[in-house]
């Protein structure tokens, strides 16, 4: 048996760029808001007990550094999360599925169907009342191929996973 392995020229690659990429509704941007606001406000919650009750600083002037440091990063999340939002997308092919995110650190992930494991949807309360869920595609191995894509809408992440199951299950 001649073993050959034939060399590419990367001209001839497929590009990423061609694909069109499915961007997650804006109800997706409106859950992930709530979920900033509730972190934030615990957080200022936490600041304020220990403002009130801790006493830890007997002058003012580290509490109105602590509280502008707050502030600031604060907005400077809710600007980042947004900025995330509009990068983030998908694409289902015939042989796998891509995920991209991020931006000032971008990850592009792509898990061919022939490596994945399961697949799993998730819905907690709030992305029930907006009609989102999320779904899990866990790959062979503990490389950190698992896919994860939240805020996508529940019929739809339905519909992946039964193509997915489908693909997975023909291959085999």
């Amino acid at each position: 048996m001649l073993f050959e392995n034939p060399q590419i020229a990367i001209n001839e690659l497929p590009s990423v760029e061609d694909v069109n990429f499915q961007r997650l509704p804006p109800q997706a941007l409106k859950l992930r808001t709530i979920g900033w606001c509730i972190t934030q406000g615990i957080m200022l919650l936490i600041l304020i007990g220990v403002f009130l009750f801790g006493g830890v600083f007997k002058k003012q002037w580290p509490w109105i550094f602590i509280f502008s440091a707050w502030i600031l990063q604060a907005l400077y999340f809710f600007w980042m999360a947004r900025k995330r939002f509009y990068r983030e997308g998908y694409a289902v092919r015939e042989k796998d599925i891509i995920h991209t995110k991020g931006y000032w650190l971008r990850t592009q992930l792509t898990v061919p169907y022939n490596r994945v494991q399961h697949v799993e949807i998730e819905q907690g309360p709030l992305a029930r009342a907006f009609g989102l869920g999320g779904i899990s595609v866990y790959t062979a191995g503990d490389s950190g191929g698992d896919l994860s894509i939240s805020g996508i809408d529940y019929k739809e992440a339905e519909r992946i996973k039964q193509f997915i199951t489908q693909k997975v299950g023909s291959d085999e």
